[in-house]
């Protein structure tokens, strides 16, 4: 996706943060709006973060997940090997 900024105030604030961090334009907006996300998800609800973990979770994950095993519970020992237990530890 291709941005373009026509607008005089953005470009004083790009080019002064920029100047400033000794950052590119680039990296000084990416990071502006990473740090902004970060203090927009610490304000989210408890619901709000389980509708987003769970819309990650049906977008991302299970769609990885062969069909028989969704849904299904598993033992500790299929869990640990899962994990890379063995007698002897990790």
């Amino acid at each position: 996706m291709a941005l373009t900024i026509d607008n005089p105030e953005i470009e004083r604030l790009t080019d002064t943060v920029a100047s400033m961090t000794g950052e590119s334009e680039i990296d000084a907006i990416r990071r502006a709006l990473e740090e902004r996300k970060e203090r927009l998800l610490k304000d989210e609800t408890p619901e709000e973060k389980h509708r987003r973990l769970t819309h990650f979770l049906e977008t991302r994950i299970w769609p990885h997940i062969k069909p028989e095993y969704l849904g299904k519970l598993i033992s500790k020992e299929e869990e640990a090997e899962i994990l890379g237990y063995g007698p002897g530890g990790v």
